[in-house]
């Protein structure tokens, strides 16, 4: 594991390091060690003990910062990744635009080494965790792999159903399946493209209501282009929706003792809210909270949205500060 500098995050009071992976692989990850805020009544230091912050797809740290930032004023310290093919973390096709994987599972093998990587993540008590999207989806499939490594899990618009696809479901899946024993099993998804223009309006977009936030990625990206991730390859669409499957399937989420909150966006079409639903009604201890006027970024929308989610995060550390997980 090696140090790698990163202005924006040393100035939010992080450190920036590289963990080798098999394969030649590396990943950046970061680790912010954390403090009260004083404003808030929280004393100095990571009182509240650990907390993994695992971003969504094309998502990277910087982009992240400012909910860090929320974590670490509430006294916990915080461990981050850039996903391998997302970020600063290496990428795994020639075009760095193509978000590609060959299967989830590889993500929660890296999300491992990372924490084994980060010196007191390893040992002691279970990390809480707050994720987004894909990164929520993997959360979840961390709390049913690993379940003694997790404390409590905050789920945003967790992908457990793909939604966009332009096609009934069953039928896309089975043009993805084709493909993928074809040579473009690493190539874009039908009418997939890298980042460009079209990635940068504003008007119509899935992500945000608030355009400052929304600028504001462009300009980061524009900033640091080795950051900007475009559409998906069929391989990773084929990995998430097996991944999918095995989070969906009978008995799997009835499995998962770990409390949870879901957030779900009102104003969602990212993913599939039928889906969250119906995952939330099966898991044993799941609370969700409805954002009835959020697009499917919950942390980048207009600030009463933001300020209301960190509220209902505050009341879910409060219920389960001293409740022991359901074994």
């Amino acid at each position: 594991m090696t140090s790698a500098p990163s202005v924006a995050i040393e100035a939010a009071g992080g450190r920036v390091l590289r963990v080798p992976r098999p394969g030649g692989i590396e990943l950046r990850a970061a680790h912010f060690p954390g403090g009260g805020d004083p404003g808030r009544g929280d004393s100095a230091g990571s009182e509240r003990g650990r907390c993994v912050f695992l971003p969504g797809y094309t998502e990277f740290i910087e982009k992240n910062l400012d909910s860090i930032a929320e974590l670490t004023a509430r006294g916990f310290e915080v461990a981050t990744l850039d996903w391998r093919g997302q970020g600063l973390s290496d990428r795994l096709l020639p075009d760095r635009h193509k978000g590609h994987i060959d299967r989830m599972e590889t993500h929660l093998e890296d999300l491992a080494a990372v924490l084994d990587a980060i010196a007191g993540f390893a040992g002691g008590p279970p990390p809480s965790v707050v994720a987004h999207s894909m990164g929520a989806h993997l959360a979840l499939r961390y709390c049913m792999a690993a379940p003694e490594r997790v404390a409590r899990a905050v789920l945003i618009a967790p992908m457990l159903g793909i939604g966009r696809t332009g096609m009934p479901v069953g039928l896309a899946r089975l043009l993805v399946e084709g493909f993928c024993l074809t040579p473009m099993v690493d190539s874009y998804i039908l009418g997939g493209a890298g980042y460009g223009e079209r990635r940068r309006r504003f008007e119509g977009n899935p992500l945000t209501s608030d355009r400052e936030q929304f600028e504001a990625l462009h300009r980061m990206l524009d900033a640091n282009p080795d950051l900007a991730l475009g559409d998906p390859t069929f391989a990773w669409v084929r990995a998430a929706f097996r991944s999918i499957d095995a989070v969906m399937a009978p008995g799997a989420l009835e499995a998962v003792r770990t409390p949870l909150m879901v957030a779900l966006a009102g104003q969602e079409t990212i993913v599939e809210n039928a889906a969250i639903e119906c995952a939330v009604a099966r898991l044993p201890d799941a609370r969700l909270v409805r954002f009835p006027d959020a697009r499917h970024e919950i942390l980048r929308e207009r600030a009463p949205v933001r300020r209301a989610f960190w509220e209902a995060v505050d009341r879910f550390l409060a219920d389960t500060a001293a409740q022991p997980a359901i074994r």
